[in-house]
């Protein structure tokens, strides 16, 4: 079955996470589609605008956008329009109807959920925990994690991380050495806050070899080799069992939003 393709541009004046999920929902319905989201954050100003619908012009790209400001929805309909790129406002009807219902007049402040309530300062204290358990650190107290994430080496651990601690989740992640045992703390777990990932070998063979690159070392060390990660895979794949069956989550093709939102559900989060 052939596939067809769709670059989305998730646009807005604050963090993007909202334009961001609701385009990964929607490109999920079309079994058949190939998407390649692109996030475009802070764009806050006329001039962001212009650079952004060019871009999309450029690409052919569809443009979902989450802007509060009434001006900037305006500026950004109205560059659409005049560059023939379709643009998608998921933001300014929800606020309409809600200004209509309640006899209210919204605020064009971006980003007021993100302002110094209890909610930031518990986002502060889970990205400040995932830092300090990143690359397997700080084991003593990983029984506080919410999630603990494991794998080898290029599987995405940190930046999954990351974002889930941005999501409010206080998140540990260790890495899997092909014949050295986990961490025995691991073991006096429940299986019920760990995940395993994993990457198709062929695209690990080539995110490793560019790994090497960058560092100016040779791209035939076994750490590229397809057989030596054949092998790690293997590996890996028993302590997944050993630790109660774990779920894994394939992050050949998978964005970082994506494969966080499988993470949450396999979790029951």
């Amino acid at each position: 079955m052939s596939q067809e393709s769709v670059i989305i541009y998730a646009v807005s004046d604050a963090t993007g996470d909202l334009a961001v999920n609701i385009s990964i929902a929607a490109a999920r319905q079309f079994k058949e589609l190939n998407s390649d989201l692109r996030r475009r954050s802070l764009v806050n100003t006329e001039e962001k605008i212009r650079v952004v619908v060019q871009e999309a012009k450029q690409e052919s790209a569809l443009i979902l956008y989450t802007l509060v400001s009434a001006n900037m929805r305006q500026a950004l309909m109205e560059e659409a329009k005049a560059q023939g790129v379709t643009a998608v406002d998921l933001m300014g009807p929800v606020l309409n109807s809600i200004a209509r219902t309640a006899n209210l007049t919204p605020s064009d402040e971006p980003g007021l959920q993100y302002q110094m309530t209890g909610d930031y300062m518990k986002r502060t204290e889970d990205m400040s925990f995932t830092v300090k358990h990143d690359d397997g650190q700080g084991l003593s107290s990983l029984d506080e994690a919410d999630i603990i994430l494991l794998g080898i080496s290029r599987t995405s651990k940190t930046p999954l991380s990351v974002y889930l601690a941005y999501r409010g989740y206080k998140v540990a992640n260790i890495p899997l050495v092909r014949n050295i045992e986990p961490p025995v703390e691991l073991k006096e777990l429940g299986r019920d806050r760990m995940v395993g990932l994993t990457v198709e070998p062929e695209k690990l063979m080539n995110l490793r070899a560019s790994r090497l690159k960058k560092l100016g070392r040779p791209i035939n060390e076994d750490y590229a080799s397809l057989e030596f990660i054949k092998e790690e895979l293997a590996f890996q794949r028993r302590v997944f069992i050993e630790l109660g069956n774990i779920p894994v989550i394939n992050m050949t093709t998978k964005a970082i939003e994506e494969a966080a939102t499988e993470i949450l559900t396999a979790l029951g989060r």
